[in-house]
Parts: structure tokens; C-alpha cells; sequence
């Protein structure tokens, strides 16, 4: 297998010695799935168990909990580099550090940010040109789906949260500061968390009831929550129970930032759109 070379910092874009490796562990989904659209799956030698697309995946060795990897499973795949998650892995950086291996933690908070990862990822593994078709060709489906967002009047824009959780008189919701809210927004929805200056803030239900957003959605395979929240006489009142706007989408668009973030804000847009019958992006 030919060595691939990477500046030896944190980001990537430092101007120390560089240093060649073969072997990647990948923490996060998302950046599995880049690595796999950048045609690097031969240098991926473990991910985790949350790790499921493409199905390929499947059969690399697994270092078990995407937030709390088992270290020692870890070590034993010998990487060169490990790619995670600010929010995530930055307690795990010191002691990958010391054992000399490469790590590289990201938080993109965008769209245009998720873009950018894939491009630097390209550039540190030596396929900068894969990284340009695979971000091109998304840019371009991108700017399909802004025209089509532009043809809609912003009075006739629907106001949108994405719930991520829920408590007994609480909610966890997207943020200005998390790329969710910007797949809402690219996606034609008019956010309505935008005064709160955080990724994933914690409201009460009476804000939330304050709010009462056109369209909610959630994330998650169990065919049952919709039923159960839409039975629960606290959401009785908002428009989007009582217009059946109320959504549960596959966690695996929802809440990665990789290639398929783009699939994501489409999926959203036709879900919000539906009823304007043309208006459908190329996918």
C-alpha cells in the first residue's frame, strides 16, 4: 500500500515536518463516509460500531462506542492517524498523542463547512481530486436547491425546529451554532431558534409552545415515537400536530456532516415543499 503524507498539526495546515502513514481510525460516521467517498476505505483499519455506510463498513474492525472508544482495540489497529470529533474525542488527543499518532479532531457548524472537511481530508491523503468531484458535485446540487428555495416567497416560508430530545418539561433543540440549523435553513425552513446564541441550547415546552413552528422533526427508527408524542396532550395544541407536520427522519442524515448532509437538506425541502408540486432537487 503507498504511504500518504500529512503536516504534522492538529488541523492539517501546519507548516511542520510532514509525516507519511497508512493506517486511519475513523470515530465518527460521518468522517467514515467521507473517507469512503474519497475511494481511501483500503487505509481505513477500524471505525466504530455506529460506522454503517456505505455497507462496506461493515466489514472493518470496530474500536465499539463512537464517544467512548475502547482504547485498547483501538491501539491494537496500530494506526497512524485517528480522525474524530471535537465535541467528542478531544479528552482521547493527549494520550493518542503520546503513543505518535496523528490526530485530527473537526466540528464543522455548516454545510460549507462539512464541504470544507472533505477537501482538507483530501488534501491530507493525497486525493485532493477526489475531494474536488465529491465537493463539486455537491456544491452543484447545492445550487439547484438554493434556485428552488429562491422561487419561494419568505412569506410563504415555513418555520421549522429540529428536535433532538425530550425531557419532562424540556427539549433539546438545533441551534444557530449547530450545521442542523443550517441544513434547515438551506433547506427553505425559517428557523426558530435563532436568538439563542448555541449549538444544541435546552428550551422549556412554553418557549417551544411560544414558538409553535409550522413543522418539527426528529430523529430515530422507532415507529412508535411519533404515534406516542402526537397521543400526549402537552402538543395537542401546536399547528404542527394539528396539521400533521410532525417528522422522524434516519439518524444517519440527521445528524452527520458528511457527504450526505447535502441528501439531507433535499430530503428537507421536500418534505416542506411538497404541496408545490414541481419544486424537487436533483439528487
Amino acid at each position: 500500500m503507498p504511504k500518504y503524507e500529512i503536516c504534522d498539526s492538529r488541523n492539517g495546515k501546519g507548516h511542520g515536518p510532514k509525516r507519511s502513514f497508512e493506517r486511519i481510525v475513523s470515530l465518527a460516521p460521518a468522517l467514515t463516509e467521507i473517507l469512503y467517498a474519497l475511494g481511501e476505505a483500503d487505509r481505513v483499519v477500524g471505525v466504530t460500531d455506529s460506522c454503517d455506510h456505505p455497507a462496506a463498513v461493515h466489514q472493518k474492525p470496530n474500536v465499539a462506542c463512537w464517544f467512548e472508544p475502547d482504547l485498547l482495540k483501538l491501539f491494537t489497529l496500530e494506526p497512524d492517524l485517528v480522525l474524530g470529533l471535537e465535541t467528542a474525542h478531544r479528552a482521547l488527543e493527549p494520550e493518542l498523542e503520546r503513543r505518535g499518532i496523528q490526530v485530527i479532531l473537526v466540528n464543522p457548524a455548516s454545510i460549507e463547512a462539512a464541504l470544507g472537511v472533505m477537501m482538507m481530508l483530501g488534501e491530507l491523503l493525497d486525493a485532493a481530486r477526489g475531494a474536488q468531484i465529491c465537493v463539486q458535485n455537491l456544491q452543484a446540487r447545492l445550487a439547484e436547491l438554493d434556485r428552488q428555495v429562491g422561487q419561494i416567497p419568505l412569506a410563504e416560508r415555513l418555520t421549522v425546529c429540529r428536535v433532538l430530545d425530550l425531557y419532562e418539561d424540556q427539549l433539546m433543540v438545533a441551534g444557530p451554532l449547530s450545521f442542523q440549523y443550517d441544513v434547515i435553513s438551506r433547506a427553505g425552513g425559517l428557523n426558530v431558534t435563532g436568538q439563542l446564541r448555541k449549538a444544541y441550547p435546552k428550551v422549556s415546552l412554553a418557549r417551544f409552545r411560544q414558538w409553535d413552528p409550522h413543522t418539527v422533526f426528529f430523529c430515530g427508527n422507532d415507529r412508535q415515537f411519533i404515534p406516542r408524542l402526537l397521543a400526549n396532550p402537552n402538543w395537542h395544541s401546536l399547528q404542527a400536530v394539528q396539521a400533521g407536520r410532525v417528522f422522524q427522519f434516519d439518524c444517519a442524515l440527521t445528524c452527520r456532516t458528511g457527504p450526505r448532509i447535502v441528501d439531507m437538506a433535499e430530503l428537507l425541502f421536500k418534505t416542506l415543499y411538497a404541496d408545490r408540486g414541481a419544486l424537487s432537487p436533483s439528487s
